[in-house]
């Protein structure tokens, strides 16, 4: 039996997923959990390099089960893929603290995303934490062995680092970590509502893949049009036009597209009509997440079921990583001294 490489990515737990997630990942994780034996984690770890507060952490257990129904909702299937929480796996930390002994400081400020994440938190200085932040990544990728990385071109350069560490450490040490590839999309950036910038629930102009049929009309009739475009009857820009963003989209009847493409260039066709067009074709295309968050949502142990599982499967591949790791470099010598008269690594004798 042919084995698949291993793929890993996920997201950090700050809040619902959107249609620019969809667009950007979901979609594309969908299709990939079949070519590849697939480990998404929800990153909560991550959160604490920009947003430690205790306030914020409260939140962090209702966010990971959203995120979750958010996986389920859309079609990753936990028969095929591994959905896990980082915190949850205690490799996590003893693997993060070997690699920051193989990574140097300067090596690291030059990774440009880093002060784009300190500048975006509105930190003065840049914290230990988030300085170490491309080091924990590259433990995320690794703790599992994953042999790829979906990524877009703006973050090749954190998959980058993984791969010195791990060059890196079997040089060192011994071959135990493969140098993972990144598979590089070009990665959709869906804009906003509000048609200024990319979609995002920081900036209030996002539609969330849990959003009931009256919030999705709600919120498509404020969206943004032709800012030119004073009456129905004057002719109209499709191009960069939000609405028509969404409709090429997520409306899968294309013919009314062109349709009112045609119509709104002639100035024959009202922006309530189209937006109206763009809520009903938004429904039918959430409709199903809908249907299937549902399910789950009525079914609480089966949720709780589906990421105990996944932890649970991560945790044995990190045990065997951290036991391979440790051979390799010689950290087993604690126990070796005292192995007759306790286990270091389970119970007391």
């Amino acid at each position: 039996m042919t084995t698949k490489p291993r793929l890993l990515t996920g997201d950090r737990p700050t809040g619902r997923l959107h249609l620019g997630h969809y667009v950007g990942s979901l979609a594309n994780r969908i299709k990939l959990q079949h070519e590849y034996e697939a480990f998404f984690i929800i990153a909560d770890l991550h959160t604490l390099t920009t947003k430690p507060e205790r306030d914020f952490i409260r939140e962090i257990p209702g966010y990971i089960r959203e995120i979750v129904l958010d996986y389920l909702a859309v079609g990753i299937d936990p028969e095929l893929s591994t959905i896990f929480v980082q915190s949850a796996i205690p490799e996590t930390y003893e693997l993060n603290l070997l690699f920051e002994m193989l990574v140097t400081v300067p090596r690291l400020e030059r990774l440009p995303s880093l002060k784009d994440m300190a500048r975006d938190a509105n930190l003065d200085t840049m914290p230990f934490g988030l300085l170490g932040y491309p080091v924990l990544q590259a433990v995320d990728i690794l703790l599992p062995r994953a042999n790829i990385v979906p990524v877009g071109k703006d973050n090749q350069a954190h998959v980058e680092l993984a791969r010195e560490v791990a060059r890196r450490f079997n040089l060192l040490y011994a071959p135990v970590f493969p140098e993972p590839d990144v598979l590089v999309g070009e990665v959709p950036t869906l804009v906003g509502t509000d048609g200024s910038a990319k979609m995002s629930k920081s900036l209030n102009n996002a539609i969330f893949l849990s959003d009931d049929a009256e919030t999705v009309g709600t919120k498509v009739k404020g969206m943004y049009t032709d800012p030119n475009r004073l009456r129905a009857t004057d002719p109209g820009a499709v191009e960069g036009n939000p609405v028509f963003i969404y409709h090429d989209a997520f409306n899968a009847n294309k013919a009314e597209v062109a349709e009112l493409k045609e119509r709104y260039r002639a100035g024959k066709v009202g922006d309530v009509e189209v937006k109206a067009r763009l809520a009903a074709a938004l429904n039918d295309f959430l409709d199903p997440f809908r249907e299937r968050r549902a399910r789950y949502m009525t079914r609480p142990l089966l949720l709780q079921d589906v990421i105990a599982n996944g932890i649970r499967r991560m945790q044995a591949e990190a045990k065997e990583t951290m036991r391979l790791a440790r051979e390799a470099a010689g950290l087993g010598y604690v126990a070796e001294l005292f192995q007759d008269t306790v286990d270091i690594f389970g119970e007391n004798e």
